[in-house]
């Protein structure tokens, strides 16, 4: 589930070179409803988890390239030893970053009764809120997992735009609570890069 620094440095680099523009989650849920025009080769680069790494070496290298992504984060875990800290998000949101939801305590939402997983939806939200002033409507399901009664309680508690863990480009057709991506975890190389973005092969 992790990427080598000098992977990233070069998947980025590459990036940038072929003049592909990253958004957020939240840029592309507005295009999709008419409310603006996303870039050419527009691409979303998400992060789960509260890893300190996150700060010292993915955000820096971001920033250097003029690139955006979102940080899935779970509240009880900021902080912590080896976590991000809230002064360091509160940096990284004002410099374009979006802060996500990753729940309270990093829980499979479908094993939970109706009033925790309630909880841990909506006091995610409200303590990025009050920490960052603005609660985040973009949600990483733990693991992934979700279903239908998860789908429905995080629609309930704000959240318009759901990730999960299930491999895939995003199509117009796939609901926003339901998102699937892309992971890019192990060693890297060009090939391998070049057939997650769904393109062709290229030496």
């Amino acid at each position: 589930m992790t990427v080598r620094t000098p992977d990233f440095e070069w998947e980025m680099e590459w990036l940038e070179k072929h003049d592909y523009h990253t958004v957020t989650l939240e840029q592309v849920y507005a295009a999709a409803n008419g409310g603006q025009t996303l870039p050419s080769r527009p691409v979303v680069l998400t992060f789960d988890d509260d890893t300190l790494d996150n700060y010292t070496v993915v955000y820096p290298i971001l920033r250097r390239h003029g690139f955006v992504a979102t940080f899935f984060i779970i509240t009880n875990y900021v902080g912590r030893s080896r976590c991000v800290t809230w002064d360091q998000l509160r940096e990284m949101q004002s410099h374009g970053m979006v802060i996500g939801s990753h729940t309270v305590s990093h829980v499979d939402l479908t094993k939970l009764t109706h009033d925790a997983l309630q909880r841990e939806l909506t006091q995610s939200r409200t303590i990025i809120g009050r920490e960052l002033g603005r609660e985040p409507i973009v949600l990483a399901y733990p693991l992934g997992f979700q279903n239908g009664l998860v789908v429905q309680a995080a629609r309930a508690a704000g959240y318009q735009i759901g990730v999960t863990a299930t491999r895939g480009l995003w199509i117009s057709r796939v609901s926003f609570m339901t998102l699937p991506r892309v992971s890019m975890g192990g060693p890297q190389d060009l090939r391998r890069f070049q057939r997650a973005l769904g393109l062709p092969v290229t030496l």
